[in-house]
């Protein structure tokens, strides 16, 4: 298996199945919350399904990152403006890798210490840093999305839909972020902007596999 078919079967699969056990298992078994305290209890009552549904998260979101760090490297070129904006989306995209890590890996330290060794509030600090981190995980997908979307459009070697898709989510998140300042109520046009993210990485990597 090449760099290609993997990307493009990370980018299709990864995105559903996260979206799967984020946004459908782990309310449906772990339980939602409104705080950070009554998030962390509720990941107290269940420790077991809470560890492996973060283990899960950490794989597939993580494999999300690496497919696009994969298609970007692979058009990582200083010769060229395009293959010199994949180099940029590359490392934006090793960067967003580690964050996904580190964000969703704050879990186990809530879970794994003793009260002996880390306190209620120490715990729900920790649920505080951890949910804090998707904010910069969405920025640098923001930048991922714009940077290798114009890079594919200008390469013009993947299919324009796929590319200008990947381009537009990232814009849209663009603009989300701005508007994040101001006085607009994001609390229902945030969906839009949110779901376009998934959604063109798994049309961008139904096209690479399509492309073998």
């Amino acid at each position: 298996m090449n760099s290609k078919t993997l990307s493009g079967w990370m980018l299709t699969a990864a995105p559903i199945l996260f979206f799967l056990i984020i946004f459908i298992a782990w309310p449906a078994i772990i339980g939602e919350a409104d705080t950070a305290a009554e998030e962390v209890k509720l990941m107290l009552d269940k420790p077991l399904l809470t560890s492996i549904f973060t283990l899960l998260g950490v794989l597939v979101f993580g494999s999300m990152s690496i497919g696009f760090t994969l298609l970007a490297w692979s058009r990582a070129d200083g010769a060229t403006t395009e293959g010199t904006l994949a180099s940029i989306a590359a490392v934006i995209f090793v960067g967003l890798t580690a964050m996904i890590i580190v964000g969703l890996g704050l879990t186990y330290p809530i879970l794994g210490e003793g009260e002996e060794n880390l306190a209620e509030a120490d715990r729900i600090t920790l649920m505080v840093v951890s949910n804090s981190m998707f904010a910069a995980v969405f920025l640098a997908w923001t930048l991922g999305n714009i940077i290798l979307g114009a890079a594919l459009l200008i390469e013009n070697k993947i299919n324009r839909i796929a590319s200008g898709l990947l381009l537009l989510s990232g814009i849209l998140l663009f603009i989300m972020h701005i508007l994040a300042g101001s006085d607009v109520d994001l609390d229902v046009i945030w969906i839009v902007p949110f779901m376009s993210a998934p959604v063109s990485a798994v049309v961008l990597g139904i096209f690479l596999l399509r492309s073998e």
